[in-house]
């Protein structure tokens, strides 16, 4: 849980800190959407599913909660506010996301915030190629 503790802290000074394109009312769309997605897909995979565990427990903790209504959002917001408009510049910018979530997920199982019970380390990987692209169409259609 210390891994996640100091995470949400970097990425909290580096939110507060980066040049904003984004507007506040679309970065708090983004951020209650993205928390509640999160919360929703890891209740079901992680508890109904019983596929990984946060910090090796098996009910919901309210640390682990509290993580992950920061932890999504606070990646989400860099990635759309430096995000190309145009789609070709798009594609290399998405799978260097989907590349790095993959890699980030990585050190929160081995420094073990993140217990695997049946998923793999891929799982995450196709999941990460396939949202990057909907959560920037989610944020075109906010913004709009």
């Amino acid at each position: 849980m210390f891994y996640a503790t100091i995470i949400v802290g970097v990425l909290l000074l580096v939110n507060w800190f980066i040049p904003k394109h984004l507007k506040r009312r679309d970065m708090v769309i983004i951020w209650i959407s993205l928390s509640y997605l999160e919360i929703v897909v890891d209740f079901y995979l992680g508890y109904v599913l019983e596929l990984y565990k946060f910090a090796g427990e098996p009910v919901v903790s309210p640390e682990a909660f509290t993580t992950k209504l920061f932890m999504s959002p606070l990646f989400t917001i860099p990635f759309l506010n430096f995000m190309p408009k145009s789609f070709s510049r798009f594609i290399p910018y998405w799978l260097l996301w989907a590349a790095f979530s993959t890699f980030f997920e990585w050190t929160t199982v081995y420094f073990g915030y993140l217990t695997y019970t049946g998923w793999k380390l891929w799982y995450s990987a196709i999941f990460y190629v396939l949202i990057f692209p909907l959560v920037r169409r989610f944020y075109y259609y906010i913004k709009h």
